[in-house]
């Protein structure tokens, strides 16, 4: 058929209904984006590369914000000064990839419609990652944010050294988060401005809600998700780069700052184009990581695993900044560009673990949930390089800028650790008083429920707590010890004091003397036979590195040296072996900043502690030679997971190391019946059961992470109570006591409140 004129006005309105439609189609969808992005991501999911585009430039999914109407930050044996600055002092961590003005001068990843979005830096908006809200200075607002009322900035002539360069929140940035002033970039030489890093804070400081009132306590488990605001932040400046007016507000964000700070640019134009050239090169950087993580991913057939609220995997995550990011040339491009033989130092991060509980730490003889570390410098300073501080592992050929060079805080980081230690507990006591712990302390059960008396939920029974502690001597002391500050206890079975130098029950020293100091022994268990996820154990047992010969760096060879570690010396294996390599690498980070930064002999030996930087010998265990010749391999690796006392354990749910048990009474129930599905990252606390409230088939709010225990790394079998046999050298792999009665249990739980 020929086309005439009478065909026009159906054409026409043809276009004309085609065109409505697809324009009210748009208009649905950015609507749907603006006001319901999760939606748009679920329905995206599933259609191919395309959705996978569209729905990697949404924001991520948030838990709505909560509103508490009081907040309490529960004594811990701290002064409102120096809670504020274990908050906000800096490791010397550039955590976030913009400097610190920008972070805080750029709009939310949100579609806005009539409106300008608000800051990514605002309190409100970040406390939907789980972070905790903290005053911009100690006064009278103090009060608002859970401090006392008679919290004070005021400085006294007997503070510590650390006090006299106190930090500052002048935006009021959440706990954790600390800014680093600007400096010289160690592996280029070049000028930095201002940053924005985490410190332990972040990670490390709990909170429960409970009506509507939130409970603060320091050293406690963080409900933060990581993931999700890297995802935030990269899509922040995405859109700042790509949606039209934001860059030219950001820009006029960071000009008045500058011009508060005096340093005006002397040309605007001038100086937005560079700005706009430097936030497109900081895009390009993410971007190019993330299609090189994905590259490599892609190799092994795996997918990313979402850590999501409440954990993280902290050894991987250093473990890929440190022999992976920071090793990267700064001149690379291109998705192919990096040097191959650094493929192999990128892993994927599918070991998370709960953030532990970190008070009492510092007595401990050994840290971390495998026992791996003994040093506390060594750790402390491990952490900060994992957290992004600035690290020159490239440049090897200037003189004046040597490999290791750090822009690390290590009289912060060994400030934070003091605060935490506190003095010896074992000094200057009262006469007839068991010693205890000085610095920072477990929060008390008692002093939450004071805050809701009258609530039965927060009551206990004092015959139950009673019967509780006989439960605890007969099933939990093998592990766990006695309790740190129950002087029942300890009056009814003084053998088995937390205090004692040796108990009778236990073949080796229950407190280990090195230099000065004693250092708990803590008990430390094979995997296999606690029957727990091993997916954890499993980072320092068997992930390897490439280390370049630039560097420098014979793991064995320096820490035997060093350290009289008794490694075998040059073993090809062990010195690919990560956990080698990162105390090697850390030590090495250690002793530039020492050079650069020099101290008296006595203060550097102080910092550096009594204990060394040596492999754990019960997780290395050495193979005899054979006929004379030496062992191939020298050494089988048996990793074990350390137990700690339970003071305050009311307080640090979920459990197990890797959060898969969401109460205390699951705990104690036989292992096929704990919770197989349940919800992280309200921060809503149930206090009968003690620990996260869980409903049978619930389906998570908006943004929660769907805890799922068949998920890789996600199991919670093992450390089970359950059957009849009382014999403990008769269980079997995963079985550590016999099954409890209901009302054992609760009399357990209700003593486990009262530690």
């Amino acid at each position: 058929m020929r086309f005439s004129f009478k065909h026009w006005p159906i054409f026409f309105k043809t276009i004309f209904v085609i065109t409505t439609g697809v324009v009210a189609a748009l208009t649905i969808f950015f609507l749907v984006a603006v006001f319901a992005p999760e939606k748009v991501r679920a329905a995206l999911k599933d259609i191919g590369w395309a959705g996978e585009t569209v729905s990697a430039i949404l924001p991520p999914p948030l838990p709505a914000a909560q509103v508490s109407s009081k907040a309490y930050w529960l004594k811990q044996n701290w002064s409102a000064r120096e809670r504020f600055w274990f908050h906000h002092a800096s490791q010397g961590t550039a955590t976030f990839p913009v400097p610190y003005d920008w972070f805080v001068s750029l709009e939310r990843a949100e579609l806005a419609i009539l409106s300008t979005p608000r800051l990514l830096s605002d309190g409100d908006y970040l406390i939907r990652f789980g972070f905790i809200p903290s005053p911009r200075r100690l006064d009278s607002s103090a009060s608002d944010f859970g401090y006392s009322k008679d919290a004070s900035n005021t400085q006294t002539s007997a503070e510590p050294e650390q006090f006299k360069d106190y930090p500052e929140n002048p935006d009021g940035l959440p706990v954790g988060f600390a800014k680093l002033e600007g400096g010289i970039e160690p592996s280029t030489g070049e000028p930095y401005p201002a940053q924005l890093g985490f410190t332990c804070a972040a990670c490390h400081t709990g909170q429960i809600r409970y009506r509507d009132v939130n409970i603060r306590f320091d050293g406690g488990p963080a409900m933060v998700n990581l993931g999700n605001l890297e995802s935030a932040i990269g899509l922040s400046i995405f859109y700042t780069v790509y949606v039209p007016t934001r860059f030219d507000r950001f820009a006029d964000r960071v000009i008045e700052r500058a011009v508060k700070a005096g340093s005006a640019p002397a040309d605007r134009s001038a100086f937005k184009e560079e700005l706009k050239r430097k936030l497109r090169q900081t895009l390009d950087k993410i971007k190019r990581e993330r299609d090189w993580s994905k590259a490599i991913l892609a190799r092994g057939n795996m997918t990313y695993i979402d850590e999501g609220f409440g954990r993280l995997d902290a050894l991987n995550r250093i473990g890929n900044q440190l022999f992976f990011s920071d090793l990267l040339p700064s001149d690379t491009n291109g998705n192919q560009g990096f040097p191959q033989e650094l493929a192999r130092n990128y892993a994927r991060p599918d070991a998370p673990v709960s953030f532990p509980p970190i008070w009492d730490v510092p007595w401990f003889l050994w840290a971390q949930y495998d026992g791996s570390v003994q040093n506390e410098l060594v750790r402390n300073a491990g952490q900060s390089l994992g957290v992004k501080t600035k690290l020159n592992l490239t440049e090897h050929s200037d003189p004046n800028r040597p490999l290791f060079r750090s822009s690390m805080k290590m009289k912060n980081i060994f400030w934070i650790e003091e605060m935490l230690r506190g003095p010896d507990p074992f000094a200057d006591n009262t006469p007839g008083q068991e010693p205890k712990f000085k610095g920072l302390v477990a929060p008390r059960w008692k002093e939450a429920a004071d805050i809701f008396q009258g609530d039965p939920a927060w009551q206990v029974d004092d015959e139950k707590v009673s019967n509780g502690r006989r439960l605890y001597a007969e099933l939990c002391v093998e592990c766990h010890r006695g309790p740190v500050r129950d002087p029942e206890f300890d009056k009814e079975r003084p053998d088995l004091s937390f205090w004692r130098a040796e108990n009778p029950d236990r073949t080796e020293k229950n407190w280990v003397k090195i230099g000065d100091r004693s250092f708990f022994n803590v008990v430390e268990k094979p995997v296999a036979v606690m029957g727990t996820d091993r997916q954890q154990s499993r980072v320092l047992s068997e992930r390897q590195v490439y280390l370049p010969p630039s560097l420098g760096v014979n793991p064995t060879q320096q820490l035997n040296a060093q350290w009289s570690c008794d490694l075998p010396p040059n073993d090809e294996a062990l010195n690919a072996l990560f956990t080698l390599a990162l105390m090697a690498v850390v030590d090495k980070s250690i002793d530039q900043w020492f050079k650069d930064n020099p101290v008296p002999a006595e203060l550097e030996k102080i910092m550096r502690g009594e204990r060394r930087n040596c492999q754990n010998k019960k997780a290395f265990k050495p193979i005899a030679p054979v006929d004379g010749k030496p062992a191939n391999p020298p050494v089988v690796l048996v990793p074990h997971y350390r137990a700690r006392p339970l003071d305050g354990v009311w307080a640090t749910a979920p459990y197990l190391h890797n959060g898969s048990v969401p109460t205390l009474y699951d705990l104690l129930i036989p292992q096929h019946l704990r919770p197989q599905v349940f919800c992280v990252g309200s921060r809503e606390f149930d206090p009968v059961k003690v620990g996260l409230p869980v409903k049978s088939g619930e389906a998570c709010a908006t943004g929660l992470t769907r805890f799922d225990v068949t998920g890789l790394g996600n199991s919670n079998l093992g450390h089970s109570f359950e059957g009849t046999e009382t014999d403990k050298t008769k269980l079997s792999n995963g079985v550590i006591g016999r099954g409890l009665t209901d009302a054992e249990r609760d009399a357990l739980v209700q003593y486990l409140k009262t530690l």
